[in-house]
């Protein structure tokens, strides 16, 4: 899996570890260990971080995408909050 076919909100697991969350970032780095972060879904109210892991141990996993607005420029936007089940 390459980074371009990563979608943000989409719900993606660690093949190494299991964790399992959405897609809420990602990050190029020149020596082309890329990563995302994937935040793992919570109850109302409750909150957990989310982990970085590189493009290569992870794997789609089932569940609904949400959907996760973007921003060029970053700023509220009322999408600042952990993924709720």
């Amino acid at each position: 899996m390459n980074i371009e076919q990563i979608k943000f909100g989409h719900t993606y697991k660690d093949k190494v570890t299991g964790f399992k969350g959405y897609c809420t970032a990602k990050a190029l780095y020149a020596t082309g260990c890329n990563q995302i972060a994937l935040q793992p879904a919570t109850k109302k109210g409750s909150f957990q971080e989310a982990h970085w892991f590189d493009i290569e141990r992870v794997e789609s996993a089932k569940g609904n995408p949400i959907d996760i607005t973007t921003s060029p420029t970053g700023g509220d936007r009322g999408a600042d909050q952990a993924p709720i089940r």
